[in-house]
Order: C-alpha cells, then structure tokens, then sequence
C-alpha cells in the first residue's frame, strides 16, 4: 500500500485535487446498511396530532397504472438481510406511472441547452431528496388527495414551460436536447400515516419512498433529467420524492425548482423564472472525455445516520470555539458542526485503517459561486455552479476544533472571485482537465465530502396546504459523505452521515461527538417547540 510520505505533498495534492472530487457526485450504492433508531415517547406524536389530521381512504383493488412506453423500470434495493434477500420496510404500493410534460411546447430556437463545463465534470447519476408535507385538512382524506394530486400535476406541467431543459434528455454529455418528453412521474399509496413514518424514520426506510430507477440506471445519457413519486400516506400526508439529474442540478438549482412548484401548486401568478446563463460564463469542451466513475465512489456496504445539534448546543459549541487561528468572526453553526464531525470520522479512519504522524485526512466541501463572483452571478441562475474546497488533518495529531474549523473557512475563502474568473475560458478547462486525476489521499478513503442546504429555505415552500415537516437529503453514491440541513424549527442542525461499517461502528459511539448531537432522534420533535 502506497501512504503519502509528507505533509506538504499531501496538501498540494488536496489544493490541485478537491475540485474534481466534489464535482463527482456517484452513482447510488446498491447496498446500504440498516440503521438503528431511537424510538420517542408518545408525547411526540400527541403534540403533533393537529397537523396530521384526516380520516383514512380506502385502497382500491382497481387501480389504473400506466407503465412508461419508453422505459422499464426497477426499484433498486438498498437493504439486505444476512441471506441476501430484499427487505421491505415500507408498505408502499405505486398506482400509477406517466411522463409529466410542459404546458406548451419549447420553442424550437431553445431546443438545444448546452451545459456548462461544470456540468460536463458532473458524473451522469441522480442525487434524492424528500419532503414531507403534512394535511391539516380535516375534510374526506380521498378527496385531499384527489385534488392536490391534480394540482401538483398540473402545476409541475406549467413550471417546465419555464423549466424547460428538465423535460429533456442528456446528449453526449455536452447539451439536453428539450424535446418536452417530459419528467418521469409516479404516485404511490403507503399503507401508514405520515406522524407514524416520522416518528422513527431512517435512510433506509425513507429510501424506498423514491422514485424507481430506469434499469440503464449506469448512464443519465438519453434519460430523464428528473424523476418524482408522490407519496399519500393513510392521513392524506404527502411525500414528494424527487431524483435529480446531477449534469443540471445542484442544490441551488433544486430550491428554485422546488420553490417555482410549490408557487405555481398554491395558485401564485408571480412564477420564478430561471437563468440560464452558466453556460455563457463556463462554455463546455465538446472534446472533454465523459467523466468515468471515481474510486471514492460506493463499492461496499455503508451505513448512514442522522446526527441533530440542536440550538443550545450550537449556541455553546460556537462560544466555545470563538479564539481560532483565523478568526475573524465566530464561527458558524455549518463551520461548528462540520469540525466536530470531520474529527470524529477522521479518528474513525485511523482506527481501522494505517496511520502514520504524516498521513492526512482530507473533507471536500461544496461552495456556491453565486454570490462569491465578482460581480455576482443571477441569484436565478441553474446549473451546476458550484467548485470544491479542500483541506486537510493529520489525525495521528492532536485535532482541535479551532484549527479545523480555521482550515476550513481558510480552504473555503479560497473559492473568491479571482479563483472563479480563473475558472472561465481555455484556462478554465485546462485547470478542470487536470483536476480530473483523483488524488492518493482519497485513495484509500481518507476524505469526507460534505455538502450543505443550510438557509436554503426549504422548510418556507407552500404548496398550498402548509408548510413541510421534513426535508430530507440522501447520499447519492459517496463511500463518506456528509450532507447539513436545517431542522424544522429552533435553528438546529441535521447532518447526515455515510461512512463504512467499520467507521460508522467507531463514529457513532465518538463521546465528544454525542456530547454536541442526537443519534437519529424523530423529526417530529421540533413540532412542539
């Protein structure tokens, strides 16, 4: 086994490396590993009972379902028991299948939408995410459900009007050809009220509630951009499923789909319209090779579990971390929380692999470029316009918050407007094609990536009929990936964590770690505050 040698070839390798590995999102891991959960008190459920009102519907035995022309379709599983056989958590039946297209046909001069350089670095997989919507309407459930299913249609069929790109298909990695084929749309009945899903969920529960996945699932080339399942629960609850097309989405670019849909759902007339300018600013290569699949992507077993921080333990965390090496200001809760993590799952790595004083431990984090051009990019602009910061630690040394989270927000204010004007051009791709090299210290796993929809504003979409109780980001394919999301209420922390078995076994039992956060604690526990 290869080891790096030396701290300063370790760290010239994360600067010239970390953009490619944070523009690769993998493919879904076909094997992931129950978690355990911790079941919470009744009291949970009663203080919440308002928001989940609603009389049972009746499943029907005559369903109509319409099977895709165009595709066949499998739902991958992700649980396995010790003989190898599937395990069904959900009792979940899909009733019906179809292809949403947009309200009017696409003009035929916007045909062609041309990806961005960006884009072309994207791996061609789909990233899912979920959000729970409760009903609060006390009138016939079957009739709740009628209507918001006709609403949702017809609202995502007039947003891609807008939207238009995602009703296409990618083509050869350099444009989606928008032929208003529309997105892949699928509605389920789960045999379970929503307050009951919610009050012990976990990654591999909530898992079966996405959309199936074409059976060509290697390649997005020639697929849809975007595939959605509707989700009813027994009360009329809603779980709207959404798997993502990585060569037009990053999580910016899904706020304001998701945003423009739930405007159009509630009957607003003031529609968001996006920009389209990334791929003036990042012009593609027509001559850039299709990314092949990178070795930190899932080829084993992992296990992945949510770790909540809540606002008095933020609150603290943060006092306590205000004297740091870079200190300017203090520290934010996405800096507070992902210090504490990177050190647990670096000490996790170095207890079941090698380490010596010299070998590093690298965390890869996603950075919006909007707001950091000079001048800003449109806040409306979709598309992949993101780059990677990377920075590292020697776990075999003494790790302290302060200086991690000064490496971070160091590695992280590289990515300022002279980097990205770096980025556009010839010289942007040559400095791409070179990052394509994936980087020793990763080799052997020795990194996390981590990614963050912190005041996204996700938990402020309306449908229509309130507000979600939940929103929930799932790993696409990482072997070690953090991902940071709000919680409901309170200004807390949720980050959701893959490592392999061995790590997570380590990781979860961290006694700094579970001094700060809660192991898979309900989300219905933010709905009494």
């Amino acid at each position: 086994m290869k080891w790096i040698s030396s701290a300063h070839k370790a760290t010239q390798r994360v600067l010239v490396s970390r953009q490619h590995l944070l523009l690769h999102v993998g493919s879904c891991p076909r094997y992931f590993h129950a978690s355990n959960t911790i079941r919470w008190s009744k009291s949970y459920q009663i203080q919440a009972s308002s928001l989940f009102s609603g009389r049972y519907y009746s499943i029907s035995a005559n369903q109509n379902v319409t099977k895709s022309s165009s595709y066949s379709f499998c739902r991958l599983p992700y649980a396995y028991n010790k003989l190898g056989n599937s395990i069904k958590n959900v009792d979940l039946e899909i009733i019906s299948r179809e292809s949403i297209k947009p309200a009017s046909p696409t003009p035929h001069h916007l045909r062609t939408f041309n990806l961005s350089i960006i884009d072309q670095y994207m791996f061609d997989v789909y990233t899912p995410l979920i959000l729970f919507l409760p009903n609060t309407d006390n009138t016939s459930v079957t009739n709740v459900v009628t209507k918001r299913s006709k609403h949702l249609k017809e609202a995502l069929s007039k947003i891609l009007t807008q939207f238009y790109p995602l009703a296409g298909r990618v083509k050869e990695n350099l444009h989606i050809e928008c032929n208003d084929e529309g997105v892949y749309y699928s509605e389920a009945r789960v045999n379970q009220k929503l307050k009951d899903f919610l009050c012990h969920p976990d990654d591999e529960k909530v898992r079966e509630l996405m959309p199936e996945s074409p059976c060509i699932a290697e390649s997005l080339l020639g697929n849809y951009v975007i595939r959605i399942q509707v989700n009813f629960f027994l009360c009329g609850g809603i779980g709207i499923s959404t798997s993502v097309s990585h060569k037009i989405f990053d999580g910016h670019t899904f706020h304001m789909f998701m945003k423009a849909w739930a405007a159009a759902a509630r009957g607003s007339q003031d529609i968001l319209s996006p920009n389209f300018v990334a791929s003036e600013i990042f012009p593609n290569n027509p001559h850039l090779e299709h990314p092949s699949p990178s070795k930190i992507m899932a080829t084993k077993t992992l296990s992945t579990k949510r770790f909540v921080f809540d606002s008095t333990t933020l609150a603290f965390l943060k006092n306590q971390l205000i004297v740091m090496p870079s200190s300017g200001h203090p520290p934010t809760r996405m800096e507070a929380t992902t210090a504490v993590i990177w050190k647990a799952v670096a000490k996790a790595a170095s207890k079941v692999r090698p380490f010596g004083p010299q070998s590093p431990h690298a965390l890869f984090s996603a950075v919006n470029l909007r707001k950091r051009a000079s001048p800003p990019l449109p806040k409306d602009s979709i598309g992949n316009l993101i780059d990677g910061a990377g920075a590292i630690c020697f776990p075999k040394r003494e790790l302290h918050l302060p200086t991690l989270i000064g490496e971070l927000r160091e590695s992280i204010a590289k990515i300022n407007s002279d980097h990205i004007e770096s980025m556009k051009g010839e010289k942007g791709h040559e400095i791409l094609r070179k990052l394509k090299q994936p980087m020793d210290v990763t080799r052997e796993g020795d990194c996390i990536m981590a990614s963050s929809m912190l005041n996204s504003g996700m938990y402020n979409l309306d449908f229509g009929w309130g507000k979600p109780v939940w929103f929930y980001i799932m790993n696409a394919g990482f072997d070690r990936f953090l991902a940071l999301n709000e919680t409901l209420k309170g200004g807390g922390v949720e980050a959701i964590v893959t490592l392999s078995l061995e790590e997570m076994e380590i990781f979860e039992r961290d006694p700094e770690l579970l001094s700060y956060a809660t192991v898979n604690p309900s989300p219905l526990r933010f709905l009494k505050h």
